[in-house]
């Protein structure tokens, strides 16, 4: 503690036990004028935050109120030319930057619990399975306490269903940047294959308790990550329409190619699944690209073959 300091808590003292804080009025008076710096209302601030301060610290018996202390603060301040209106002002901006300093952190601390949650719910999810898996062992995972998760997810079942809207919702914004971006469309569909089967590769445990346990959750995941790039389709047309237009593309019926694609993959992901998830669905992807760009016939179909393959439908 430095002399000025003693000298603050010797007079906030003393004013405890006076109805004249002579020596706090003096020690203000003295601390302002040896502050360093020009302005007078930061001096006369900064020697309020200390006095708080000291305050503070001071055991209630001992001290005056805090009424007294803003009082004979206002006093001095005005003697050595201070602005009330001008002090007010800079109280209150430090009042509401400090409220939101603190708010922000309780936001991201809070946040990142909610993040360790997630994580150790999707260990315990693909581990156990939904049914066998208990908030217990979560919160232990997660190490917080069960209350804890209570505060962020209702129930198992609150928990679960939020840890696979967020897993798609990352999946989405994924799938966003590479739908939006300026590639040509062919390395667009490479480049959004590629993050849907890493996807199911980096969330295989999650996806196998929905298909066992939640295969309606897993239809509806299907349904709903459709409709969200069903969202993008004006901009795939007119990607397909340019690559029409340099031969690169057939022209074909959109949605059927589009949902065929669809159930083509979907069929990959479920031979996969069907195998245990037992090698990368990653590593699937160059029989997938070319089995979507040039077909699995070597040489092309006759005229002849293909009315023949139309008569018999």
């Amino acid at each position: 503690m430095t002399k000025g300091h003693q000298g603050l808590s010797l007079a906030l003292k003393k004013a405890g036990r006076s109805e004249t804080p002579r020596d706090l009025d003096r020690i203000l008076r003295q601390l302002i004028g040896e502050a360093q710096g020009s302005d007078v209302a930061e001096r006369a601030l900064r020697v309020f935050e200390a006095a708080a301060g000291e305050w503070g610290h001071l055991p209630s018996e001992s001290r005056p109120s805090a009424s007294v202390l803003v009082r004979t603060f206002r006093a001095v301040a005005a003697e050595v030319g201070a602005s009330e209106t001008e002090l007010l002002e800079r109280l209150l901006s430090a009042m509401v930057e400090q409220a939101a300093g603190e708010k922000a952190g309780r936001h991201g601390e809070a946040h990142r619990t909610k993040e360790r949650i997630l994580a150790a719910a999707q260990e315990v999810f693909s581990q156990k399975g939904f049914h066998q898996a208990t908030m217990d062992e979560i919160a232990e995972r997660a190490e917080v306490g069960k209350g804890t998760i209570y505060r962020h997810f209702p129930s198992k079942e609150s928990l679960f269903h939020q840890l696979v809207q967020i897993r798609l919702k990352e999946l989405e914004a994924e799938a966003e940047r590479i739908l939006d971006s300026d590639d040509d469309v062919l390395s667009m569909i490479e480049k959004y294959l590629h993050i849907y089967f890493e996807f199911f590769d980096r969330n295989q445990g999650l996806y196998r308790v929905m298909v066992h346990e939640h295969p309606d959750l897993d239809e509806r995941l299907q349904d709903l990550y459709v409709e969200k790039i069903m969202r993008r389709i004006p901009r795939l047309k007119r990607k397909i329409r340019e690559a029409r237009q340099q031969q690169v593309l057939k022209d074909v019926n959109f949605h059927t190619v589009f949902h065929g694609v669809m159930g083509f993959i979907h069929g990959v992901i479920q031979r996969w699944l069907a195998q245990d998830c037992t090698y990368s669905l990653v590593d699937e992807l160059p029989t997938v690209r070319d089995v979507l760009f040039y077909g699995f016939v070597n040489r092309p179909i006759t005229l002849e073959e293909e009315r023949s393959w139309t008569s018999t439908q």
